[in-house]
């Protein structure tokens, strides 16, 4: 029976490594199996036990971990593990201590070999990481251990007497240069030798005059005129440079149109001081030319309005101060023709005559509504004219003279019926002579 199953048993590990690919004899799967590991867990536990006596703990721990990744019952390793664990952290401890104590003594080079020790046992231990880097590195560098509320910027102060070196703090470490510290961090600082105290410095009392004229060239008149009114105090000489900077800003004012600023600028001017005449006149200038806009944009707004008569009485008081003024003869000229044409559509004919006398000879368009008007008015005299014939021959001589009164009025260059006016007046003066 025995002999069937091994039989059995070499028949499937064939197959299995025929179908795997994996091993090329069955001497290697044997080897490579879990029988052979298992098999070498007595020899890495006796190596472990042997490294251990000879002091080399981490090697010892890793044959340990060995052991634990390939035995079935794990239960001693892990005790070992632990233990040698525990053995380890007490070591580091014990080198790191021994090495801060040749410190102490100033025993570099025993120091950095216990530091080194530790590092040993455990490559992860920073505090003696820490010491290598900065007491033994070619770099001159230094250990800080923070306290509670530190920060890089008091670190800085502390350390290199400036708080603005805490971008060094902050680069040396990885932090960020608003990073609250955890009491007993340790920082890594480059070796700087501390920023002296720095003594306050005695300023001199500034020279007023000569800022006021700095300031007056770079085109700051508020700042100008206050320093120079400050040192007028102790200068006589400021009095004269106030003068100035009032001058320059009354025409700064002008110019951008703050002509009300202006006038209270120059004000403050005494008569006679170079400059201000000339002010003075560009003012007034510039006042006459706000009034100007003034009155044109109210002329404007009655046009636009349809109040054509209240438009000519503006410009027309313009025109009287200033006759050269383009936009107030357009104006006039435009609402001139625009009321004569309203007085045309309402038969108005004689109002419409009397806007078109002062019309200008350049519009077009007011021109050609002129001599409409004419015609039209010479029109009803000739009509006005007839009607006082009529009457006259009816004897009614008094409605003759009214007709032919009225076709003169429409038409002053109707001589006839001028010439039968004065015949008629000189007939009713005969027959109120007769007997």
């Amino acid at each position: 029976m025995r002999h069937r199953l091994l039989a059995c048993a070499c028949i499937a590990a064939f197959c299995l490594l025929g179908c795997a690919g994996m091993v090329d004899s069955v001497s290697e799967y044997i080897h490579t199996g879990p029988w052979w590991a298992a098999a070498q867990v007595d020899d890495i536990r006796a190596r472990a036990r042997q490294l251990e006596s000879r002091g080399d703990l981490a090697m010892a721990l890793d044959h340990w971990r060995l052991v634990q990744h390939i035995k079935i019952n794990q239960t001693e390793a892990r005790r070992e593990i632990a233990r040698l664990e525990k053995k380890i952290t007490a070591a580091v401890q014990m080198h790191y201590q021994d090495g801060l104590a040749q410190l102490g003594s100033k025993n570099l080079p025993a120091a950095r070999n216990r530091f080194l020790a530790a590092l040993r046992l455990n490559p992860d231990f920073q505090p003696a990481l820490k010491q290598v880097v900065t007491r033994f590195s070619p770099f001159p560098l230094a250990v800080y251990q923070s306290v509670s509320g530190d920060h890089p910027a008091s670190v800085a102060k502390k350390v290199f007497g400036d708080a603005d070196k805490a971008f060094l703090v902050a680069w040396f470490n990885d932090l960020p240069e608003d990073a609250a510290l955890i009491p007993g961090t340790l920082l890594i600082l480059p070796k700087l030798e501390k920023d002296p105290p720095r003594q306050a410095i005695k300023k001199q009392p500034p020279d007023q005059l000569a800022e006021a004229r700095a300031r007056l060239a770079d085109n700051d008149l508020d700042g100008a005129l206050t320093q120079a009114e400050q040192a007028q105090k102790n200068n006589p000489d400021a009095q004269a440079l106030i003068h100035t900077i009032r001058l320059k800003m009354a025409e700064a004012q002008i110019e951008s149109n703050q002509l009300e600023a202006a006038r209270q600028s120059l004000a403050l001017i005494p008569d006679g001081v170079a400059g201000k005449a000339a002010a003075l006149e560009r003012l007034e200038i510039a006042l006459f030319e706000q009034q100007t806009a003034l009155i044109l944009k109210r002329a404007r707004k009655h046009f636009d309005q349809g109040d054509y008569q209240q438009s000519i009485d503006g410009v027309e008081r313009l025109l009287k101060e200033a006759p050269g003024n383009a936009d107030a003869r357009d104006l006039a000229a435009e609402s001139r023709y625009r009321l004569a044409l309203d007085h045309l559509d309402h038969k108005r004919l004689l109002e419409a005559r009397q806007v078109l006398e002062k019309t200008d000879a350049g519009h077009g368009a007011s021109m050609a509504l002129k001599e409409t008007v004419r015609t039209r008015l010479a029109e009803m005299a000739q009509i006005h004219y007839r009607n006082g014939v009529k009457h006259f021959i009816n004897e009614d001589l008094k409605s003759a003279i009214a007709e032919w009164e009225m076709a003169l009025i429409c038409n002053p260059q109707h001589e006839k019926a001028r010439e039968n006016i004065t015949n008629t007046h000189r007939l009713m003066q005969k027959l109120e002579t007769m007997p």
